[in-house]
């Protein structure tokens, strides 16, 4: 059977893979006295295991599609499924099986869900099924759930209270692990949707300790990081997801209450990447407000750690690579008080924000003639609202790059929604220059001529920008407003038909189309 990793005492989980003392006493007699047959009379049957769907016939059946075909050797692969929802109203799934079509090259699957579109841009520019990596763009767990699959982890019938929303028309992502079999492998999945009798009255939050300060010299052998968050309201832990890479070792998550008691969530003291899991309380541990959450990481970046991926072993920093590190551990939240979970959210939005601004500003530290860096830590001062700061980052990159595409691109949209239009449109239009075939800078370009009057200027952009990215609602629906303005009805109406039908959830695009039919277009 599949290893279990957590030790015992530190967590109570659901379908704990642990054998018993007196089972092991047992199989060590067994051994001593050399493997003796017993009774074969009391031998019991061949044990027979479920195919197709544990939990019964679903209730929706969607699937990767074509096959993605894995090499017959090499690294591993980290292969993301881009799954369409059919386009209706907003359900409620309460259970899901993901069923691999060979579990034996899939070593394990999680799936997010994507209101965005950006993971159908990424696949989009994919020649073959899905995209590599393992960061999942603009998904994310779907109110608050880890879902999953790993080999011997039998689906949750789950419950109509902690049922999580699936609107229609949105994407699911489905990340398998794959590992060559030896031969060229088809990759497919199926993944089996249980839907709800009403909506949920228990939502959840998902929270990522995480530590991205990592450091871990060629040698090292205990390198410990941390991270903690102090929880502002009551709440209930559902499960707890460990994640670090090849040079993790061990793993502590505990919380301290305010009377100054532990309460122990999860331990691993010999970590294996190849068998991460979720694990899920049998009870839901119950955490008042003012306790804080721990999580200790320990690496071992030495030629004895026999899961050392490199020999002789280099340095190791945080990144993404399952050849750099990282060190998570992801919680499943419920707040005692459902009405309070956006103040939960917001808090822990802050400490998260907080946490990505310190790490990036080690990396631009660390990189002081890296446009990137800077762009990068631009883009989350923006993202905090601090524009002042993202506009002196995007400075600077520019300072070290002139001609950095997206810093240009970026500092145009800061300085266009500052209301400095003819700085965002210079800006702009030498991102357009310097990325002729990105949508993105067209499209922002002319949204800014379209704020400075300049109308047949701001449809030539639209129509370029339409053009490299037909899928942009967006730029359609701009399209149509000027093109409204200047009295082409129909051509208006055309171009709030298909934002329409790019987004048919958006109903300003559906008002507007409205509006140009009536007056006649």
């Amino acid at each position: 059977m599949p290893p279990w990793l957590p030790e015992p005492g530190h967590g109570d989980f659901i379908g704990a893979r642990r054998l018993s003392k007196d089972e092991l006493a047992t199989l060590s007699r067994w051994v001593e006295q050399d493997t003796p047959l017993g009774d074969a009379e009391l031998t019991p049957p061949v044990p027979t295991f479920a195919s197709g769907w544990h939990l019964g016939s679903p209730d929706l059946v969607l699937d990767t599609g074509t096959a993605y075909e894995l090499a017959a050797d090499g690294k591993d692969i980290y292969r993301n499924f881009v799954i369409p929802v059919p386009e209706g109203q907003m359900r409620f799934v309460r259970a899901l099986e993901i069923v691999p079509a060979d579990p034996q090259v899939v070593h394990h699957a999680v799936l997010r869900i994507d209101m965005t579109g950006s993971v159908r841009q990424l696949a989009a520019k994919d020649p073959l099924p899905g995209f590599d990596g393992m960061v999942f763009a603009g998904a994310g767990m779907p109110d608050g759930r880890f879902l999953g699959w790993t080999p011997g982890k039998l689906p949750s019938k789950g419950s109509d209270d902690r049922a999580w929303r699936l609107q229609g028309g949105s994407d699911l992502v489905l990340q398998l692990h794959l590992r060559p079999s030896g031969k060229v492998e088809p990759v497919t999945a199926k993944v089996g949707l249980h839907f709800a009798s009403r909506p949920p009255t228990r939502p959840a939050l998902s929270i990522e300790l995480s530590a991205t300060k990592i450091d871990l010299p060629a040698g090292a052998r205990d390198v410990h990081v941390t991270d903690a968050y102090r929880l502002p309201i009551d709440v209930s832990i559902l499960s707890v997801y460990p994640h670090a890479h090849y040079l993790g070792k061990q793993v502590d998550g505990w919380a301290e209450l305010p009377d100054g008691s532990r309460r122990d969530l999860v331990k691993i003291k010999d970590w294996d990447f190849d068998w991460q899991d979720e694990y899920r309380f049998k009870r839901p541990v119950s955490l008042p407000a003012g306790s804080t959450i721990h999580m200790d990481w320990s690496f071992d970046n030495s030629a004895d750690n026999p899961h050392n991926p490199v020999s002789p072993p280099r340095d190791v920093a945080y990144g993404q690579a399952s050849t750099d590190e990282m060190a998570e551990l992801i919680l499943e939240v419920e707040p005692a008080d459902p009405r309070q979970l956006g103040k939960l959210d917001a808090d822990f939005r802050r400490k998260w924000m907080a946490d990505q601004v310190a790490a990036l500003q080690r990396i631009a530290a660390a990189s002081p003639n890296d446009p990137d860096a800077a762009a990068n830590l631009a883009a989350m001062r923006q993202h905090t609202g601090d524009s002042k700061a993202a506009i002196a980052q995007y400075e600077r990159a520019l300072k070290l790059d002139p001609k950095h595409a997206r810093s240009n691109h970026e500092l145009g949209i800061v300085l266009l929604a500052a209301g400095d239009i003819p700085r965002a449109v210079d800006l702009l239009r030498q991102a357009c220059e310097l990325a002729p075939k990105q949508a993105g800078p067209h499209l922002v370009l002319a949204n800014a001529l379209r704020k400075q009057g300049k109308a047949d200027e701001a449809i030539k952009y639209y129509r370029i920008a339409i053009k490299l990215d037909g899928t942009s609602a967006n730029a359609h629906n701009n399209l149509g407003i000027v093109l409204e303005s200047q009295g082409d009805l129909k051509g208006a109406a055309a171009v709030f038909a298909r934002a329409a039908q790019l987004q048919p959830r958006q109903p300003v695009f559906q008002r507007n189309l409205a509006r140009v039919k009536k007056a006649g277009g």
